[in-house]
């Protein structure tokens, strides 16, 4: 288990309650006109406590959930029940997701990506983008701000993330920028949306 995983691990049910004490409609209202429909199939990669994963559920959407930290999985599947599907699995590679040998219309990494190593940055986009259906689209939250807990993180930018898209046959589709939620004012975010196909803005 990597240092970060076992951070989240051992600090799962304080980290639960502070998840679960923000809602999934202010936490990702920035990207709302990317929210899916009924009956889409979404993948929630580190879902944690499974707040999100719940609301898609109650959406009716198909949904599976990936978190590697045991605790937080295990809370995550009390919180949602066996309507979602769980798997102990993470990037680069996403094998256990692999193996279901399906296609996603919505994949989200909600603060995530700053956990992944610069040098498996590709690698993990060209895994995202295999899984992505055609009229797909992959929401990844960028967290600007050190973490002071012990938690590996590694710097993040749009630019980049939109560079590695490009070779993974991703393209941005929309960018925001936006507040912390927990009040943090050393720490700030952009949510990104990417397409395999990219839907013009009017």
């Amino acid at each position: 288990m990597s240092i970060t995983s076992s951070f989240y691990d051992k600090n799962a049910n304080e980290l639960a309650k502070q998840y679960d004490g923000l809602d999934f409609e202010s936490v990702h209202q920035s990207w709302i006109e990317y929210w899916p429909s009924k009956t889409q199939r979404v993948l929630d990669i580190g879902a944690g406590s499974g707040r999100d994963a719940k609301w898609f559920d109650s959406l009716g959407c198909e949904v599976v959930a990936v978190e590697p930290a045991n605790r937080l999985r295990e809370l995550g599947m009390l919180n949602t029940g066996s309507s979602v599907t769980w798997l102990d699995d993470c990037l680069p590679v996403l094998r256990e997701v692999k193996s279901l040998s399906r296609q996603f219309d919505l994949i989200l990494m909600s603060a995530v990506w700053m956990h992944i190593p610069i040098h498996q940055r590709q690698q993990a986009l060209l895994n995202l983008s295999e899984l992505l259906s055609q009229e797909g689209r992959l929401v990844i939250s960028l967290r600007h701000g050190v973490f002071l807990d012990g938690r590996e993180s590694y710097g993040v930018s749009a630019p980049e993330l939109a560079q590695m898209a490009v070779d993974a046959g991703l393209a941005v589709c929309y960018l925001s920028e936006s507040q912390d939620a927990l009040a943090r004012e050393a720490v700030h975010w952009q949510t990104v949306v990417l397409n395999k196909v990219c839907i013009e803005r009017k």
